[in-house]
């Protein structure tokens, strides 16, 4: 029974592996497609900021390839995948901070952000620490 488990789990990994890779190739070429086209109509007269319009492609790429780094290597390591996870949920929230409009947000939404950003920190460093601890 655990060997059909075991076989099936790298069936899904690699079912998954190849979704992420069709997606962030994906991701890549539209954000290509959608820089060429910010470039081609931009004029230096217009006040219109190109940052903004392809920073969330950018850290959908980004997401993509740390998911599939968990994916990688060996089932055993679980400290290298959990700190890959905190990763994720990392860029994950540089990017919801990086597109939303703080302006009109709530001091709640604000702290409640800060206060999970500090715990992933936090988090990540005591991993670190205890990696090279037991190094």
């Amino acid at each position: 029974m655990d060997k059909i488990i075991h076989k099936s789990e790298k069936v899904l990994y690699t079912i998954l592996a190849f979704l992420i890779i069709a997606f962030v190739t994906y991701e890549i070429l539209d954000l290509i497609y959608l820089f060429y086209c910010e470039v081609s109509e931009a004029s230096i007269l217009q006040n219109k900021s190109l940052a903004l319009t392809g920073v969330p492609l950018f850290f959908n790429i980004i997401i993509g390839l740390e998911i599939l780094e968990t994916f990688k290597g060996d089932n055993e390591n679980i400290l290298r995948k959990v700190k890959i996870i905190i990763l994720i949920a990392l860029t994950a929230i540089s990017r919801k901070i990086i597109t939303m409009d703080i302006k009109h947000s709530e001091y709640h939404l604000l702290f409640g952000i800060s206060i999970l950003i500090l715990a992933l920190c936090a988090g990540y460093y005591l991993l670190n620490k205890n990696q090279k601890s037991d190094d």
